[in-house]
């Protein structure tokens, strides 16, 4: 009777130990020290143990190379991670416009603008604004679309036409011979029309502008005030939103308005009609264009309601719900 007892217990621990070493075997296979990197955890892939191995001969720790193999695809740890180490990258990839394929512009615009946190260096990252103005230039192809992005990093295309543009007749255009495009027509008109029940009045002086037209303000601004000054009142050719048919001018283009009534009347009520303040106060860097009161850009109620609650520019926008 002992004995029987005795190899049942051998049985059951023989068991049990056989168990462990399965169970072990099958589930201790994420990385936990370096000496594991090193090669002595059989249960990694050929592939993920070399980057494994680089990573840290790099410098990277183990609680970061676990991060990057938690959120960053094999493929992009070996295109982006592999030359050098990133003395920031662990903030980086906490930043929520964090973007693998940009890690190195992250490192070297944080280096230049140590003023900055993370999440601002990798959100005007992302805008393009480690490049100076009008270079890095992307041609867009879904220009027609009203949330079409058109600055100094963004042009519409050489031939770019438009079908859809209406002519604003007087007294809502100060010559009853401005264009502004379909998709704005009704909500301007409608706006203009509410804002005199207020007794303000709101009357567009400048609208769509071609290429031609676009060029000639461009250089007679140049020749009367120099470039320096065209480059922050004006845009190059096809750089400019007037050339979307999306964009508007009110009132006048004298500093004074942004004391007027008008302008407070449009800061407060613009954007239920779907227009921004495309050019704000203390924003110059961002939009590369100087303050401009009297610019509004159309992009719809929904967008337009996010920018004006949250104090942010078309570019911000983008990034932190487009991207």
């Amino acid at each position: 009777m002992i004995k029987k007892v005795l190899l049942t217990i051998i049985i059951i621990n023989f068991i049990a130990f056989f168990s462990l070493i399965i169970y072990i075997s099958v589930t201790d296979s994420k990385i936990k020290t370096e000496s594991d990197i090193e090669g002595q955890n059989q249960n990694i892939t050929n592939d993920e143990y070399i980057y494994k191995e680089d990573l840290l001969s790099l410098g990277y720790n183990v609680k970061v190379i676990e991060m990057i193999e938690e959120k960053i695809a094999n493929l992009d740890v070996k295109n982006y991670l592999l030359s050098r180490k990133y003395d920031h990258f662990e903030e980086f990839a906490n930043s929520e416009y964090f973007n693998i394929q940009n890690i190195e512009r992250y490192e070297e615009y944080y280096l230049k603008h140590p003023e900055y946190t993370i999440d601002q260096v990798t959100l005007y990252v992302e805008i393009g604004l480690d490049y100076d103005f009008y270079t890095n230039i992307n041609v867009v192809e879904d220009y027609t679309s009203i949330t079409a992005l058109v600055n100094k990093y963004n042009q519409i295309p050489d031939d770019a036409t438009f079908n859809n543009l209406l002519t604003l007749p007087k007294p809502y255009s100060n010559n009853g011979k401005k264009h502004v495009r379909s998709e704005m027509y009704e909500p301007l008109k409608q706006m203009i029309d509410d804002a005199k029940k207020e007794g303000i009045k709101l009357v567009v002086i400048s609208s769509y502008r071609d290429k031609t037209v676009q060029t000639n303000l461009f250089n007679k601004y140049t020749k009367n005030n120099g470039l320096d000054y065209a480059l922050k009142y004006s845009a190059k050719p096809r750089h400019s939103e007037h050339e979307l048919g999306l964009a508007i001018d009110f009132n006048t283009t004298q500093p004074t308005f942004k004391k007027s009534k008008e302008y407070k009347w449009l800061k407060d009520n613009a954007y239920k009609y779907g227009f921004i303040e495309r050019y704000p106060d203390k924003k110059e860097f961002i939009t590369g264009f100087a303050y401009e009161p009297w610019h509004y850009r159309y992009l719809g109620v929904d967008i337009a309601t996010k920018i004006y609650i949250e104090n942010i520019t078309f570019e911000e926008y983008l990034v932190k719900y487009q991207k």
